[in-house]
Formats: C-alpha cells, structure tokens, sequence
C-alpha cells in the first residue's frame, strides 16, 4: 500500500465514545475506506461499521477499557495508508435494464441530461465503489467516481421495491438484497444473490469494493436467476 496524503496526528482525531462504541468523522473517503480494510484486519473490535462520512467501531469493555480502546482507535486513523486503485478487489454486478425492471429510468435519464436508450450504457460505464452497506442487510450504498447530477427521491415510496433492484439518486446507487419498501428511482434489477446466509460472508459486497455493473438481457437475467 502507499500513503496518499499525510499521516493524520492522532491527538487532533475528534472520537466520541458512547458506552462500547466509538466513532469519528471521516469525509475524505478514500482514507475512510482503507481505514474500514485496516480495523477489519484486526481482532480489536467487535463490529466495524462505515458510514457515508464516519466510521464506528464496537469493542469488547470486558477486554479493553475506552481509554485503550480510543487510543488504538486513532492510532489506525493516523496511520492508515490509502491502497493504489489496482490493489482494490472488483465485483461484476449484472444488471438487466429492461422496462419491466426499470420503472423510472426515463425520469432518471432526463435528470441526468441523457436519451434513455442511453442511461444502461451511461451507468454501467460509471466506476462505483461501495461506501457502506446498511438499509437491509447487504444493502450497498455505492458512489461513483464522477460528479453527478443529484436526482430526488421519490415523492412517494413504493410500499414494496422488488428484491435486487437498482435504485439511483444521482452519484449514488442503491441494490435491494430484499424486497421492502424502498424511494430510490429504479433503473434496473439484478440476479445477483446480495445476501446469503449460507455464504460467509452473507453479504456479497462490502465497504470499499468496486462495483462493475454488466448490461445483460432479460433472457440472460432469467438463466442466472434460476442458478
């Protein structure tokens, strides 16, 4: 790995401690995500839980007390070093675009100033890393490298958003693991398993992944939904 940017000092991190949790702001997300990959590789913590601007870890009081707890916190933080891109694993998500499965592309392809014949091609050419997971489980928030035009949510949620769609608020891209109510415009659904809990992880994606979205077709999304 190599440093992009200074070391932070660890005396200067703001932390909040709030009984076995501590948190602390980080909007500089390529630092935020290393950090996710670096508290993830030790055995300190008991939960590691990324927002899109923070991060929290849980520990275990019965083993550390807050006080070593914060320490070792922000001496992650400090030190942390941001990975080159090709070092970052990359998933493949298929996505099938088809009208049936996108019941508002064509308002979310006005909003971004594109044809909607175009906007399959336009997200799959977009590069998307997972920011966090939450929601549902497996949920993954990913944002995409490129400035976007932020698109609204919708003025009223749909009571029941089928399981693996994609939903798009602009630079940010939403996949349903679950069926649920949901407000995010849907461009598309993938067969994809999001989560699964006879796989370890259950989760198929997670904080600081790529994500490649693939344009296949309804016949190719059935084929894969059936394995």
């Amino acid at each position: 790995m190599s440093a992009d940017g200074p070391f932070l000092n660890a005396d200067e991190l703001a932390i909040y401690v709030a009984d076995d949790w501590l948190s602390a702001p980080m909007p500089d997300r390529p630092r935020r995500l290393a950090a996710t990959q670096a508290l993830l590789g030790r055995a300190d913590w008991e939960e590691v839980v990324p927002g899109l601007d923070s991060l929290a870890v849980r520990f275990d009081p019965e083993r550390t007390g807050p006080d070593t707890a914060r320490l070792l916190f922000a001496r992650t933080l400090a030190s942390v070093a941001v990975e080159e891109d090709s070092a970052v694993e990359t998933f493949d998500i298929p996505v099938c675009y088809a009208a049936a499965f996108a019941p508002d592309a064509a308002d979310v392809a006005r909003h971004l100033g594109l044809a909607a014949a175009n906007l399959p091609s336009w997200h799959a050419a977009q590069k998307w890393t997972v920011d966090m997971i939450g929601f549902q489980p497996g949920f993954a928030y990913c944002r995409a490298a490129a400035d976007v035009m932020p698109i609204p949510r919708l003025d009223q949620p749909r009571q029941s958003v089928p399981e693996g769609s994609i939903g798009l608020l602009g630079g940010l891209c939403g996949l349903y693991p679950f069926a649920g109510p949901g407000g995010w415009p849907l461009i598309g659904r993938t067969p994809a398993a999001l989560f699964d809990v006879a796989r370890n992880p259950p989760s198929l994606l997670r904080a600081g992944v790529r994500v490649r979205f693939t344009a296949i077709d309804r016949a190719q999304f059935d084929r894969l939904r059936r394995r």
